[in-house]
């Protein structure tokens, strides 16, 4: 693909770095993947090594991607919040060869986690450092460019089915578990959504979530080299710095999980003048609310859609622009071309349309499994997986998460959704987050907890308010909160998925 988008148009604007403005065209980034592959090939690391890479949203990180494609080197991104607990247990797990880190970013110095991790991984020969100078016992990958690039000579390409990429899950209530992708899975996600949004040459993207998530380095990366299009590197999200890049660099879509979302949202310099040229905005990774994509829809000047997906089975659903806007607000769209959702009962048997269920989906980008083969047990025996979510397929093949399998309250005998109360409670102008949680009640069993962010304007409102403002809008009794508990910011993983179980504890309830 990086091949044939340089033939066609090698000056185009591939990345801008948001913050210093540095441009690379794609001959630029063609120039620098040989030359990192020319580095790596040195060191001796070649096809069928693991090298795991945790840099944050950098213009260099795709160049790092494609020389590990070019060299046939599993490549193992690792999110850039994790730290050394997750990261020793992914290179011990993956028996990574090299790991490759940034130095300080955001107050915490990445050479003294990795040094941390290669004490006690055996099979971690090379710890190497990008834009940074390199500890004891590491190299920087800039001081082994150079000579180097005429030793870059690609290897074969690997085979179809042949692992080329290592996610990890970002583990909310366990260890992370590797995620295994081969050139054909991956393949097809990238035409999905090329089929799905059609990207053009005159887009350009903003990467506001991290690179490392599987929607980073192959929606992002195989979009631009696919269409031609560009994108802005934002090295960490901050609404206001958000806003600016989208007026200075003529953004023309910007999405993310929900908590990205909501930042853009609220950012105070947001003007409808900052972000005429938006024109899309997709969300998922977490709960995505009908409310915030009507306020995306009003505040942005954007076309808003859902979407549904996991790192095993990534975008199996989608909104597009041509679908009615209650299912673009309300539902994850429907299965991509190829791709099949079935919900089933608790005995794995099938219900009708519009029936609640767990959603078991495959399609051609399903992984061919987990690292840790005794986690394999989540896949059936025709190749779905089960995805532990809770949701209906309407008559017209709509996708509508009601919440997880796990994420219910048990009060007085009723399973209640706690994603329907969030939904409900994402309404109040008031609030900006939400997050339902059962709470233990002597009583009732569980009881009902409300754990918001409230805007800013929003302070004190108390609640008997909330409950009134549930009930006005005739939600069942039942489900109307009865613990109100009020945060700053909401706790949650690298993706931007709420920490419930934290939250759990944190009230009462260990599981």
């Amino acid at each position: 693909m990086l091949d044939a988008r340089v033939a066609a148009t090698p000056g185009a604007t591939y990345g801008i770095d948001a913050e210093s403005g540095e441009r690379w065209s794609f001959a630029d980034l063609a120039a620098r993947a040989r030359a990192l592959a020319g580095a790596l090939s040195a060191l001796g690391i070649g096809r069928g090594d693991v090298v795991s890479w945790q840099i944050p949203n950098w213009i260099e990180a795709p160049a790092l991607a494609l020389a590990l494609d070019r060299l046939g080197v599993v490549s193992n991104p690792i999110i850039s919040a994790y730290r050394a607990r997750e990261v020793r247990f992914i290179c011990a797990q993956a028996r990574s060869r090299a790991l490759v880190v940034p130095g300080v970013v955001r107050g915490v110095d990445h050479r003294e986690i990795a040094t941390e991790v290669r004490s006690a991984c055996p099979d971690l020969e090379h710890v190497l450092t990008l834009r940074a100078a390199a500890g004891a016992g590491m190299r920087a990958l800039e001081d082994l460019v150079g000579d180097a690039a005429s030793r870059s000579a690609p290897v074969p390409a690997p085979a179809a089915d042949d692992v080329v990429m290592l996610f990890y899950t970002s583990g909310t209530t366990a260890a992370p578990k590797g995620v295994l992708h081969t050139r054909s899975t991956a393949g097809a996600l990238i035409r999905s959504y090329q089929r799905l949004f059609r990207p053009a040459p005159e887009d350009c993207g903003l990467l506001q979530f991290p690179i490392t998530h599987i929607g980073g380095v192959l929606l992002f990366l195989g979009s631009q080299l696919a269409s031609g299009s560009s994108v802005v590197f934002l090295d960490r999200f901050d609404p206001a710095a958000a806003i600016d890049a989208i007026a200075r660099y003529g953004v023309t879509g910007a999405g993310g999980p929900p908590a990205l979302l909501r930042g853009l949202l609220d950012a105070p310099n947001l003007t409808p003048e900052k972000v005429r040229t938006l024109r899309t905005s997709g969300s998922g990774a977490a709960d995505v609310s009908p409310e915030l994509l009507r306020e995306a829809e009003r505040c942005l000047g954007v076309v808003a859609h859902r979407s549904y997906g996991m790192t095993e089975c990534p975008m199996v659903s989608s909104g597009v622009p041509e679908d009615p806007v209650a299912a673009r607000h309300g539902t994850d769209g429907r299965p991509l071309p190829g791709c099949e959702i079935r919900v089933v009962d608790e005995h794995g048997r099938p219900v009708g349309r519009g029936q609640e269920g767990e959603l078991e989906i495959t399609g051609p980008q399903l992984c061919v499994g987990y690292l840790d083969p005794s986690l394999n047990d989540a896949f059936t025996a025709d190749d779905f997986i089960r995805t532990g979510d809770l949701g209906v397929v309407d008559a017209a093949g709509f996708v509508r998460i009601t919440g997880r399998r796990k994420d219910v309250i048990l009060r007085k005998g009723e399973t209640l959704s706690a994603k329907d109360i969030e939904d409900a409670l994402a309404e109040h102008p008031a609030v900006a987050e939400v997050a339902v949680i059962g709470v233990p009640d002597r009583d009732r069993g569980e009881r009902v907890c409300a754990c918001v962010v409230w805007r800013q304007a929003a302070a004190g409102i108390s609640l008997d308010a909330v409950r009134q403002f549930m009930e006005q809008r005739g939600v069942m009794r039942q489900k109307i909160p009865e613990q109100l508990e009020v945060f700053e910011a909401l706790p949650r993983n690298a993706t931007g998925k709420v920490l419930k179980a934290e939250l759990r504890r944190r009230f009462g309830d260990p599981r």
